[in-house]
């Protein structure tokens, strides 16, 4: 008897013990894999005046330099993890007369970089290098210079088609 009771109490306690473990409840695990897609945004203004007036009405020997300021004018956005820069090439107009114009554009507090240098229009002008993710929002400041004698009056204007763009920093 004394057997059957302490096969009993040794029943009891392996229970006991079986219900401890099952009260500590099952596990799973999952993996959850977020996917971001790339971005990569820029935009500006579709279009800039200028107009050079000479700096003497009566006598006039050159043209004063014409600003034009786009508050806010450039946004640009990207989450690579490689730095970006901002290139710009500069088009002519077929209906512009042969001139020196000089047009020069700076980004934010960048330094102005020429886009049309003396009527010859630029390609690949870096204007903002080492840009890392996150968003921004620029001032984009354009100024034009040119000659009375190197750039003849035109009711038209000249007009110069500037393409932004963005790359890697290599």
């Amino acid at each position: 008897m004394k057997k059957a009771i302490l096969a009993i109490i040794v029943l009891g306690l392996c229970f006991g013990l079986a219900t401890t473990d099952m009260a500590q409840g099952a596990t799973g695990t999952t993996t959850v894999t977020v996917t971001v897609n790339e971005i990569d945004t820029l935009t500006v203004p579709a279009t800039v005046a200028i107009t050079l007036e000479t700096v003497d009405g009566t006598t006039p020997t050159k043209y004063a330099q014409g600003t034009a300021t786009d508050t806010n004018g450039l946004t640009y956005s990207h989450n690579s993890t490689t730095n970006k820069k901002i290139t710009a090439t500069a088009v002519a107009d077929t209906g512009n007369a042969d001139n020196d114009i000089t047009l020069a554009v700076a980004i934010g507090t960048q330094t102005a970089q020429e886009v049309v240098t003396a009527g010859t229009v630029q390609a690949d002008v870096e204007l903002w290098t080492n840009i890392a993710a996150d968003s921004y929002t620029q001032d984009l400041t354009w100024t034009a210079d040119a000659t009375i004698a190197g750039t003849p009056a035109s009711t038209t204007g000249y007009a110069f088609t500037v393409t932004f763009t963005t790359a890697d920093v290599l």
